[in-house]
Protein backbone atom coordinates (compact mmCIF):
# COMPACT_ATOMS: atom_id res chain seq x y z
CA UNK A 1 0.00 0.00 0.00
CA UNK A 2 1.41 3.09 -1.00
CA UNK A 3 2.36 5.50 2.24
CA UNK A 4 0.69 8.63 1.18
CA UNK A 5 -2.64 6.34 1.58
CA UNK A 6 -1.95 5.21 5.24
CA UNK A 7 -1.24 9.00 5.83
CA UNK A 8 -4.47 9.99 4.69
CA UNK A 9 -5.72 7.18 6.40
CA UNK A 10 -4.49 8.24 9.81
CA UNK A 11 -5.11 12.16 9.07
CA UNK A 12 -9.07 11.16 8.89
CA UNK A 13 -8.88 9.51 11.83
CA UNK A 14 -6.93 11.79 13.85
CA UNK A 15 -9.71 14.31 12.68
CA UNK A 16 -12.75 12.11 13.34
CA UNK A 17 -11.28 10.87 16.83
CA UNK A 18 -10.55 14.55 17.58
CA UNK A 19 -14.01 15.39 17.37
CA UNK A 20 -15.22 12.68 19.58
CA UNK A 21 -12.22 12.99 22.03
CA UNK A 22 -11.46 9.29 22.75
CA UNK A 23 -10.20 6.49 21.29
CA UNK A 24 -12.47 3.82 19.24
CA UNK A 25 -12.50 -0.08 19.27
CA UNK A 26 -13.82 -1.75 16.46
CA UNK A 27 -15.04 -5.27 17.72
CA UNK A 28 -17.01 -8.27 16.09
CA UNK A 29 -19.51 -6.83 14.87
CA UNK A 30 -22.68 -8.70 12.25
CA UNK A 31 -23.14 -7.85 8.58
CA UNK A 32 -25.04 -8.56 6.14
CA UNK A 33 -23.97 -8.78 2.40
CA UNK A 34 -26.59 -8.53 -0.25
CA UNK A 35 -26.22 -11.56 -1.86
CA UNK A 36 -28.51 -13.31 -3.93
CA UNK A 37 -27.03 -16.67 -5.64
CA UNK A 38 -29.32 -19.55 -6.42
CA UNK A 39 -29.22 -22.31 -3.76
CA UNK A 40 -25.24 -24.75 -4.59
CA UNK A 41 -25.00 -28.39 -3.95
CA UNK A 42 -21.83 -27.71 -2.92
CA UNK A 43 -20.40 -27.23 0.12
CA UNK A 44 -18.66 -23.96 0.94
CA UNK A 45 -15.95 -22.80 3.24
CA UNK A 46 -13.88 -19.93 4.72
CA UNK A 47 -10.26 -20.15 5.20
CA UNK A 48 -8.32 -17.42 6.52
CA UNK A 49 -4.64 -17.31 6.06
CA UNK A 50 -2.51 -16.33 8.77
CA UNK A 51 -1.12 -13.47 7.43
CA UNK A 52 -4.80 -12.26 8.14
CA UNK A 53 -4.70 -10.42 11.27
CA UNK A 54 -7.31 -11.43 14.35
CA UNK A 55 -6.05 -7.95 16.66
CA UNK A 56 -4.36 -4.70 15.44
CA UNK A 57 -4.15 -0.98 16.78
CA UNK A 58 -3.57 2.23 14.87
CA UNK A 59 -1.67 4.66 17.10
CA UNK A 60 -3.17 7.89 15.58
CA UNK A 61 -1.98 10.62 17.87
CA UNK A 62 -1.53 9.38 21.18
CA UNK A 63 -4.12 8.92 22.78
CA UNK A 64 -6.35 8.24 19.69
CA UNK A 65 -6.31 5.08 18.96
CA UNK A 66 -8.64 2.20 16.83
CA UNK A 67 -8.33 -1.01 18.26
CA UNK A 68 -9.40 -3.40 15.58
CA UNK A 69 -10.55 -6.53 17.56
CA UNK A 70 -11.59 -9.85 16.71
CA UNK A 71 -11.22 -9.36 12.79
CA UNK A 72 -11.35 -12.62 11.90
CA UNK A 73 -14.32 -13.40 13.65
CA UNK A 74 -15.90 -10.22 11.73
CA UNK A 75 -14.86 -11.75 8.32
CA UNK A 76 -15.89 -15.11 9.51
CA UNK A 77 -19.42 -13.68 10.52
CA UNK A 78 -19.87 -11.74 7.45
CA UNK A 79 -19.17 -14.91 4.94
CA UNK A 80 -22.21 -16.90 6.81
CA UNK A 81 -24.59 -13.96 6.49
CA UNK A 82 -23.89 -13.69 2.33
CA UNK A 83 -23.56 -16.91 1.98
CA UNK A 84 -24.73 -19.28 4.35
CA UNK A 85 -28.67 -19.24 2.13
CA UNK A 86 -26.51 -20.83 -0.93
CA UNK A 87 -24.36 -23.35 0.28
CA UNK A 88 -24.58 -25.81 2.83
CA UNK A 89 -21.66 -24.91 5.47
CA UNK A 90 -20.47 -26.32 8.88
CA UNK A 91 -18.66 -29.68 7.00
CA UNK A 92 -15.31 -30.66 8.31
CA UNK A 93 -14.32 -30.79 4.62
CA UNK A 94 -15.98 -28.29 2.24
CA UNK A 95 -16.20 -28.65 -1.60
CA UNK A 96 -15.13 -25.69 -2.55
CA UNK A 97 -13.13 -23.01 -0.33
CA UNK A 98 -12.69 -19.39 -0.24
CA UNK A 99 -9.48 -18.78 0.99
CA UNK A 100 -8.42 -15.29 2.39
CA UNK A 101 -4.69 -14.22 1.55
CA UNK A 102 -5.27 -10.92 2.54
CA UNK A 103 -8.18 -8.54 4.18
CA UNK A 104 -6.42 -5.19 5.39
CA UNK A 105 -8.78 -2.89 6.57
CA UNK A 106 -7.43 0.76 6.11
CA UNK A 107 -9.49 4.15 6.21
CA UNK A 108 -9.56 6.85 3.76
CA UNK A 109 -10.89 10.61 3.57
CA UNK A 110 -14.31 11.00 1.55
CA UNK A 111 -14.55 14.63 2.51
CA UNK A 112 -12.28 17.76 2.75
CA UNK A 113 -13.52 21.24 4.73
CA UNK A 114 -12.24 24.09 4.93
CA UNK A 115 -8.00 24.31 5.76
CA UNK A 116 -7.76 20.74 4.68
CA UNK A 117 -9.51 19.20 7.96
CA UNK A 118 -11.07 15.74 7.23
CA UNK A 119 -14.19 15.29 8.00
CA UNK A 120 -15.45 12.06 6.62
CA UNK A 121 -13.33 8.97 6.04
CA UNK A 122 -14.76 5.14 4.30
CA UNK A 123 -13.35 1.62 5.37
CA UNK A 124 -11.39 -0.14 3.02
CA UNK A 125 -10.46 -3.80 2.72
CA UNK A 126 -7.63 -4.31 0.75
CA UNK A 127 -8.06 -8.23 -0.06
CA UNK A 128 -6.46 -11.34 -2.17
CA UNK A 129 -9.06 -14.22 -2.56
CA UNK A 130 -9.33 -17.38 -4.43
CA UNK A 131 -11.68 -19.88 -4.75
CA UNK A 132 -10.59 -23.40 -4.47
CA UNK A 133 -11.72 -27.11 -4.91
CA UNK A 134 -11.65 -29.78 -2.09
CA UNK A 135 -8.27 -30.80 -3.55
CA UNK A 136 -6.72 -26.92 -2.95
CA UNK A 137 -6.57 -26.29 -6.61
CA UNK A 138 -7.34 -22.66 -7.97
CA UNK A 139 -10.70 -21.98 -9.73
CA UNK A 140 -10.72 -18.21 -9.93
CA UNK A 141 -8.87 -15.61 -8.24
CA UNK A 142 -10.03 -11.93 -6.66
CA UNK A 143 -7.74 -9.35 -5.46
CA UNK A 144 -8.41 -5.67 -5.23
CA UNK A 145 -9.88 -3.08 -2.57
CA UNK A 146 -13.53 -2.34 -2.03
CA UNK A 147 -14.44 0.49 0.21
CA UNK A 148 -17.79 0.39 2.63
CA UNK A 149 -21.15 2.30 1.21
CA UNK A 150 -21.28 4.97 3.52
CA UNK A 151 -18.65 7.34 5.55
CA UNK A 152 -17.76 8.40 9.00
CA UNK A 153 -18.04 11.71 10.30
CA UNK A 154 -17.36 10.62 13.36
CA UNK A 155 -15.42 8.22 15.75
CA UNK A 156 -19.16 6.43 16.54
CA UNK A 157 -19.43 5.88 13.32
CA UNK A 158 -16.25 3.88 12.73
CA UNK A 159 -17.43 0.42 13.59
CA UNK A 160 -20.94 0.43 11.27
CA UNK A 161 -18.47 1.75 7.92
CA UNK A 162 -15.83 -1.11 8.64
CA UNK A 163 -18.94 -3.40 8.94
CA UNK A 164 -20.30 -2.21 5.63
CA UNK A 165 -16.63 -2.57 3.50
CA UNK A 166 -16.83 -6.15 4.73
CA UNK A 167 -20.03 -6.51 3.35
CA UNK A 168 -18.27 -4.87 -0.18
CA UNK A 169 -16.01 -7.47 0.16
CA UNK A 170 -18.05 -10.43 0.18
CA UNK A 171 -20.63 -9.11 -2.38
CA UNK A 172 -17.33 -8.50 -4.66
CA UNK A 173 -15.75 -12.41 -3.95
CA UNK A 174 -19.49 -13.12 -5.06
CA UNK A 175 -19.69 -11.55 -8.50
CA UNK A 176 -16.37 -12.64 -9.04
CA UNK A 177 -16.58 -16.25 -7.88
CA UNK A 178 -20.25 -17.20 -8.72
CA UNK A 179 -21.84 -14.96 -11.02
CA UNK A 180 -21.39 -16.36 -14.87
CA UNK A 181 -20.37 -13.72 -17.29
CA UNK A 182 -22.98 -13.14 -19.93
CA UNK A 183 -22.41 -15.29 -22.99
CA UNK A 184 -20.88 -12.84 -25.87
CA UNK A 185 -23.23 -11.10 -28.57
CA UNK A 186 -23.57 -13.25 -31.38
CA UNK A 187 -22.97 -11.27 -35.07
CA UNK A 188 -26.02 -11.37 -36.86
CA UNK A 189 -24.90 -12.73 -40.37
CA UNK A 190 -24.72 -10.14 -43.18
CA UNK A 191 -26.86 -10.91 -46.51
Amino acid sequence: MPMSSVVRGVVALVALLSMSGCSVTVGRTPSRPNIDLAQQASSLGLVLEPEVQDQFSVVINAPETVHVKEWRGTLEDGFRAGFASAFPMGAAETDLKVQLAEAELTYAPTAVGRHGVVSAIEAQIRYKARLMDARGQVLKRSTGTVSSKRSATSGREVSGVTVSAVESLYEQLSRDFFTEAPPAPVAAPTP
